[in-house]
This record gives C-alpha cells, sequence and structure tokens, in this order.
C-alpha cells in the first residue's frame, strides 16, 4: 500500500540521530536586520568556519535579493517597474517571483494580488482617510496586473502598481536557504520575522538531539503562544493584523475588491467573491481573522498562502487549505477561538 502524501511528515517525531551523524557538531547563529526586520540564522555542521561563512554568504544573498523585490527603495527593480511601467532587463529571480505571485492569485481566485499597492500607500500615507479617495484606489487592483515575458515585464494598466511583500521575502528565505544546501550544511533555521525556513535538527549530541521548536506569535504579544512545535523541514509564516494597524478595520493585509474591465473575468469575479470574506469596499479593507499561519514545503508558499487565506472566512480558508495536502493552517478568528486545518498534526 502506498503510503499517503502529505505535510504531516514536515512535524517532529522524536527519535535518535542516525549513528553516522553522531559527531562533533556546532551550533553557530547571528541576527541582522534586513528587509525590515530581525533575520536570524543558525546551523549546525562539523566545522564552525563551514557555518559561519554559509551564514555570512546567506546574508550577502539577502541583501543582493533586497535591491531587486523592496518597494521602499527607488533604485529597487520593483520600484523601476511601478515608475517607468515596464523593464526589459531583469534578473530570472524578479521573473519568477512574478510568475508565482501570478499563479497564486490564480489558485486563490484572487485573493492574493499584488496589485493592492495603490491602497496600502494611501493608508501609509493619510491618517485621515477619505472614503471616496481609498475606493479610488480600489479601483486600481485588477486581475493578473502584470504581463510577463521572455524578454519585457510590464504593469498591465499604468495606474496599477505592484509590491511583492507578500511574497518576496519568503522567496527570499528560500535563497537564503539554498546557499546552506549549496555547501552541503543540512541542519539550519532562517527566520525573517516571522518567514521561518528549517531543516534537520538543532543537537545532534547523542541523548540530548533537539528539534527545532518553533512558537507562533500570540496576537496580544503577552508571550501566550497558541502552538509551539517541532518542524524538521519546510516553512511556516504568519500573517496578523496585529502587526500594522491603520485604524479600525484597517490593516497591512488588504482585502482585493477584485476589480476587472474583461468580461471574460466575471465568472472568476464571482468565484473570487466567495472565497474572500469581505471585499475591500474603502470601509473596510482587512480580513476578519486575527491571525493566520501556513506550514508549506518553501517559505515562498507559505508567504503567499498566509496573506491570501487571510482574506477569506475561516470556513472557506480551511476547506481551501485541506483540500491541497501540501499546506496546514492554523486560524485565530476575531473571537479569539483557534481553527486548525486537518494536515495540522503536532506531534
Amino acid at each position: 500500500m502506498q503510503k499517503k502524501s502529505g505535510l504531516f511528515t514536515f512535524f517532529a517525531s522524536k527519535k535518535s540521530a542516525p549513528a553516522a551523524l553522531k559527531k562533533n557538531y556546532v551550533l553557530i547563529g547571528d541576527t541582522q536586520v534586513k528587509m525590515g526586520t530581525f533575520v536570524n540564522m543558525q546551523c549546525l555542521c562539523e566545522s564552525a568556519d563551514l557555518a559561519k561563512e554559509c551564514i555570512a554568504r546567506a546574508f550577502l544573498r539577502i541583501d543582493e535579493l533586497e535591491k531587486i523585490f523592496s518597494r521602499h527603495s527607488s533604485s529597487s527593480l520593483l520600484s523601476v517597474l511601478n515608475s517607468q511601467g515596464a523593464v526589459q532587463d531583469f534578473p530570472s529571480e524578479f521573473k519568477a517571483v512574478l510568475e508565482q505571485s501570478l499563479l497564486v492569485e490564480k489558485q486563490t481566485y484572487g485573493a492574493f494580488n499584488s496589485s493592492v499597492l495603490s491602497v496600502l500607500k494611501y493608508l501609509e500615507e493619510h491618517g485621515h482617510v477619505n472614503v471616496k479617495e481609498l475606493q479610488e484606489q480600489f479601483s486600481r487592483i485588477i486581475h493578473a496586473p502584470v504581463v510577463v515575458q521572455d524578454k519585457k515585464i510590464s504593469l498591465r494598466q499604468s495606474e496599477s502598481i505592484v509590491t511583492l511583500d507578500a511574497i518576496a521575502k519568503g522567496f527570499i528565505v528560500d535563497c537564503a536557504a539554498q546557499v546552506f544546501e549549496q555547501s552541503g550544511v543540512q541542519n539550519y533555521l532562517i527566520n525573517a520575522g516571522g518567514d521561518i525556513r528549517v531543516k534537520g535538527m538543532k543537537s545532534l549530541e547523542k541523548g540530548q538531539e533537539k528539534t527545532w521548536r518553533i512558537a507562533i506569535e500570540d496576537p496580544y504579544k503577552q508571550g501566550n503562544y497558541p502552538a509551539v512545535f517541532s518542524l524538521m523541514r519546510g516553512a511556516l509564516a504568519t500573517s496578523g493584523n496585529y502587526e500594522k494597524n491603520f485604524g479600525e478595520n484597517r490593516h497591512h493585509i488588504i482585502l482585493p475588491s477584485l476589480q476587472s474591465h474583461d468580461p471574460s473575468d466575471i465568472e472568476k469575479q464571482k468565484k473570487g467573491q466567495a472565497l474572500l470574506s469581505l471585499a475591500g469596499d474603502g470601509e473596510h479593507t482587512s480580513p476578519a481573522v486575527k491571525s493566520v499561519s501556513v506550514i508549506a514545503p518553501n517559505a515562498m508558499q507559505a508567504d503567499a498562502f498566509a496573506t491570501a487565506i487571510s482574506c477569506m472566512s475561516v470556513d472557506i480558508a480551511l476547506d481551501y487549505i485541506n483540500n491541497h495536502a501540501e499546506l496546514a493552517c492554523m486560524i485565530i478568528a476575531e473571537d479569539d477561538s483557534v481553527h486548525k486545518s486537518k494536515n495540522w498534526i503536532i506531534r
């Protein structure tokens, strides 16, 4: 009988380290401020020099990618795309993330949408919100806002600008993990402000084997973690309305309004509208959940889907995740009730 595949194999169960691995491993870590947050890296390997070298190179890799994806730097490639409407000289990483953002948008029927930047910038820049002006910003949220070709990437309409905040950080974490993988380091943890990627163990010492322990952030930030568990591979990302607040019903997670001028998109809009808990309308811009945590094979997926299902009602979000065996989620609703998908199996 073939073993059913699923996320449950990501969670760690107690077991001894293989005899061949019971050596004098050393745990090295470092924390730096990158991407506007604290990034902590730890790795376990036989050589302290190798560990330090890998961590240093992983931080340099983050610096390289931040120059591409940051919306806060006018010189980043993303900012150039938004200001000029198109770019023709771009690295493969930029194309890969944009393609993935379009794919997740399609998979979630618009719950994930990169063209929410107009709304986000308006909320960031205006202490007092004019509903009519905000609704105008919502009109700039469109389906598939970027056209990706082999030699050119362009905005579908000039009024719409894009942000990759909800997917690029996860991608960057994955690229940092590749630095460890390429150097043969099989035990590491990267935590970039809650976007976490892990593999292997924290300790292989005989009799003191330890897995990487992950804690889900307390929405009230009082140390009452809603879940603490071991993870041996994969990634976790958490999105919460407690992270950034612009006032009542307005947070950094923007509910897309699913505007479209293409008649062929009508059925997609109807499906997407059913998925969303409440469409952004100028009065309500944020989801009615406090926190969503998603575990996925990689950080880019965890990052994007944590944002996408934050825009769904709890029941619909759970149903969506339960139909994707590679994902698991835990949701904290506005009434503080905790809801877990079928694959959220903690050992």
